[in-house]
């Protein structure tokens, strides 16, 4: 695979973003946006948005979110991405059938298998079959609530709440907020939120952060499954 960059560019009316490849003189991305000042994490999410992410070992104690300042540019930031949409190691009907084994596990109590499930799969997979992974399970969960509601998925319109009335924002733990925020967006149809959700995550200054919300969207998807299977028993 041909080394990629990402270079973000201050200029007089905003920022420039563009992907460039090594060999290659055209730009594989070439994005403006009108901000005021660089903005990191932003900028790693719109990447997601076009097809790149940025690379995980980009981020270390001397980047931001992944990002660091070209030398002898300034108002110039760049960092290694990777295309989102090729090279899986693992095809899409294997994901699918370990999803569904991971969900089941959780279901009959056996978390700890659920979660080994899920960290093989993460062990094997590129960020793009991540993403994969995330939507499967959000799929999941969109059906089950659906069923427990007795709605129809594809028309339904969800929104979350708090039993006082709170901002989630404000109770509510990062990772359970992912799981919530992102099967919400999901069963809505919002890609762009799911992106920009997965991105956050997956740039996150705290290396564990993405891996916990990923854990807490399989257990979300193991209760929502297991709670519109008992209902369906009763």
């Amino acid at each position: 695979m041909k080394h990629l960059t990402a270079i973000c560019t201050g200029t007089s009316d905003g920022y420039r973003i563009r992907v460039l490849a090594e060999g290659h003189d055209d730009d594989l991305v070439d994005l403006f946006f009108d901000w005021a000042s660089f903005r990191p994490a932003s900028a790693g999410h719109r990447l997601i948005e076009h097809g790149y992410m940025i690379r995980p070992d980009a981020r270390t104690p001397e980047a931001v979110n992944g990002w660091r300042e070209v030398p002898g540019q300034p108002g110039t930031w760049s960092v290694p991405v990777i295309p989102t949409n090729g090279g899986d190691s693992v095809t899409q009907p294997t994901v699918s059938e370990r999803l569904v084994e991971a969900v089941t596990h959780w279901t009959e109590g056996h978390h700890d298998q659920a979660q080994e499930v899920l960290a093989d799969l993460a062990r094997n997979g590129t960020p793009s079959l991540m993403y994969g992974v995330a939507t499967g399970l959000a799929d999941m969960a969109k059906e089950a609530s659906a069923k427990m509601q007795g709605l129809d998925a594809d028309t339904a319109f969800w929104i979350i709440s708090t039993s006082d009335g709170g901002r989630p924002e404000d109770i509510v733990p990062h990772p359970h907020l992912f799981a919530a925020r992102f099967i919400t967006a999901f069963a809505n149809g919002d890609t762009a939120t799911t992106l920009a959700l997965y991105g956050a995550a997956f740039t996150a200054p705290d290396p564990e952060l993405f891996s916990h919300c990923l854990e807490m969207l399989l257990a979300a998807t193991g209760e929502a499954v297991r709670a519109a299977t008992m209902g369906a028993l009763r």
